[in-house]
């Protein structure tokens, strides 16, 4: 899923960071300006499916040297 942030960075959603907030809601934000994209617009089940195909991207990059830990 494409998806274009309000500081105008496009991408791939999954490319995001995948954060809890201090409330443990799931939330994708952007590595670029830090918008904060919260899922709640998903089911609970496709929200947690993109949640963790984030994490899962990150997790590679990072293995990958792409981005800091």
């Amino acid at each position: 899923m494409k998806e274009v942030c309000f500081c105008g960075r496009r991408g791939e959603i999954t490319y995001r960071e995948p954060i809890l907030d201090e409330s443990g809601r799931w939330a994708l934000r952007c590595w670029s300006c830090g918008h904060t994209d919260y899922l709640e617009w998903l089911s609970e089940e496709a929200g947690l499916v993109l949640w963790g195909e984030a994490k899962r991207c990150r997790e590679l990059s990072v293995e990958q040297g792409r981005f800091a830990a």
